[in-house]
């Protein structure tokens, strides 16, 4: 008697197994489904390890490129995509933005190896969820999974150190070379903000038009501005009027 040979990996065979048993034990509608977009058989294969058996996420799908994604949510619309970044077709921050455009409802969370600065700030952008390094633990997977489930944002804790050094940054470069105003200054930006005239502003302050004009260029080259309307922006924005 001839022996059948499964062709089938191991971890499949298990996977299946695992989604046979949940769908009869009528489970799997208590679960959290996921996808998986990863290029990489293996990293795939290694999230599907961690996650069977778990009681609150179920892994439905897993693909290696944006095109399979997009085919498979045809057919089946999960509430969590765990997505790379380099991929090869088409990246991770591209898809991230199609997906918050296509499907608002799915929550994103990227798990990539490209943990620099700009990767991680365009993918905030783009509308992820939550960013973790290849390198982190079953644990801290789970962990995001839940805070990402639940509403909020997760970010490793290597990722959120990136992301404040770069707040930091921003901070520093906005604030470089721009000198504080002075009382005037403030007096006549305020005056423009509240759409007085030159005149006005002359009379209001009982100081000459043409003093007026140098307090305002003085103020629009302090600030780096171009014209009145950006500086009635920047009253608003740091407080000096109210709308």
């Amino acid at each position: 008697m001839e022996v059948l040979k499964l062709k089938v990996p191991l971890a499949k065979v298990q996977f299946l197994a695992y989604i046979y048993l949940l769908v009869k034990s009528n489970n799997m509608k208590n679960l959290t489904p996921i996808i998986i977009v990863d290029d990489h058989k293996i990293t795939r294969d290694g999230i599907r390890a961690m996650l069977i058996g778990n009681k609150s996420f179920v892994l439905v799908a897993d693909v290696g490129s944006g095109a399979e994604l997009f085919e498979t949510l045809d057919k089946q619309v999960p509430e969590i995509v765990i997505l790379d970044i380099g991929l090869t077709e088409i990246n991770g921050i591209e898809i991230t933005k199609e997906l918050n455009q296509k499907h608002p409802q799915i929550k994103v969370l990227i798990l990539s190896a490209n943990t620099d600065e700009e990767n991680i700030v365009s993918a905030i952008k783009a509308g992820a969820k939550g960013f973790l390094s290849k390198e982190c633990s079953q644990g801290e997977l789970i962990k995001a999974l839940t805070c990402v489930s639940h509403g909020e944002e997760y970010y490793g804790e290597s990722i959120s150190s990136i992301i404040y050094n770069s707040y930091l940054s921003s901070i520093k470069k906005n604030n470089v070379n721009k000198p504080e105003l002075t009382a005037r200054e403030i007096e006549i930006l305020k005056a423009f903000s509240e759409g007085l005239c030159f005149k006005e502003i002359a009379d209001k302050l009982c100081i000459s038009a043409r003093t007026v004009e140098s307090h305002k260029n003085n103020i629009l080259q302090k600030l780096d501005l171009k014209n009145t309307i950006e500086m009635v922006k920047y009253a608003i924005k740091k407080g000096f009027i109210e709308l």
